[in-house]
């Protein structure tokens, strides 16, 4: 066969030619992307104990996904015979995108170890507002101002979206930074590393170490805590973990301690295989010690990981009231 120019050409060359100048090309390899993306709705991802910078990162991958998935759809929309306006297939897609996104949340329901969210679904809104703003053309609105107007809208959200990851990445390196240090609640976001921040607060009413400490309010469930998740694992070299935790009622209160490494949590979690202490804290400022090598030495059947330490817990069990502690200055001392 003969190309116009009347030079000779392989009809797979021909072929590809033809897609590339059809934009068929690049369709086909957006498709595709977006096909070996779906099955991460359903499988993988972050873990209970994975860090927060990578929840947060996993989390923007519906927008992501859908922006892509926007741009897909709406070119083939404008391949078709009767595309619409532009206003119109913003309406179409949005849509679509919302039924899409809310099936596959509602799919998760069917999955273990899968929730439903419906931050997801408002992620996936932004992600096909993101391609109207700022990647399809022509605009939706045919006056400028009103499209910009659109951009800074989705701009703001964009920026919203983010801060979760900023605010990971950012205390991940003060944590890096400050380690022996595990929490001393002076800088931002160190409340953060901490299950149940919630129930956290940060004031300087009651303070052993620098200007701030953690309000800790504790409920009258059987189990009461918080636990620190994020933080160095590798505590190798040191001596004793040490904390001061505050009681302001005058009766003694028992506060029960826990450490555990990974090899813990993926093999059971048994109540033997991790290290456990129990403290009576007086009323006023207690200034707790755990030597790390009873930690080390705690399983029953094995040595700690102290290279993979994953987790501290604090926590009180069946209180007849509502209680609150104060905790300052946790910290590994050499």
């Amino acid at each position: 066969m003969l190309d116009r120019g009347g030079v000779k050409t392989a009809p797979m060359e021909r072929t590809l030619a033809q897609l590339r100048r059809g934009g068929v090309w690049h369709r086909l390899i957006l498709g595709a992307t977006l096909l070996s993306g779906s099955p991460f709705f359903f499988w993988g991802g972050p873990g209970y104990y994975s860090s927060r910078s990578f929840q947060a990162a996993w989390d923007l991958g519906h927008l992501l996904y859908f922006l892509l998935f926007t741009l897909w759809v709406h070119d083939l929309r404008r391949k078709g015979r009767n595309p619409g306006s532009p206003f119109s297939s913003f309406l179409v897609l949005f849509a679509l995108v919302l039924v899409l996104g809310s099936a596959v949340e509602l799919l998760q329901l069917f999955v273990i170890g899968r929730t439903p969210d419906i931050d997801d679904v408002l992620r996936n809104q932004l992600g096909c507002l993101t391609a109207f703003a700022f990647c399809i053309r022509p605009q939706i609105f045919r006056i400028r101002w009103q499209q910009r107007i659109l951009q800074a809208g989705v701009s703001v959200l964009l920026a919203c979206s983010a801060w979760p990851l900023s605010r990971a990445l950012f205390d991940e390196g003060m944590a890096l930074r400050q380690f022996p240090v595990l929490s001393d609640f002076e800088t931002p976001f160190e409340r953060y590393r901490w299950n149940y921040a919630g129930q956290l607060r940060v004031e300087n009413g009651h303070v052993r170490h620098g200007r701030q400490a953690a309000r800790v309010q504790l409920s009258t469930e059987k189990y009461s805590g918080i636990a620190l998740f994020h933080f160095p694992g590798d505590w190798r070299g040191y001596r004793a973990l040490r904390f001061s935790v505050y009681n302001p009622d005058a009766a003694p209160l028992v506060l029960n301690s826990r450490v555990h490494d990974n090899y813990h949590r993926k093999h059971g979690m048994e109540y033997h295989d991790r290290f456990n202490q129990v403290f009576t804290l007086a009323q006023g400022w207690n200034d707790l010690v755990i030597p790390l090598d009873k930690v080390r030495n705690a399983p029953r059947d094995r040595a700690m990981d102290m290279e993979h330490i994953e987790g501290f817990g604090l926590f009180v069990v069946r209180q007849p009231r509502p209680l609150v502690l104060y905790l300052d200055y946790v910290y590994l001392d050499r």
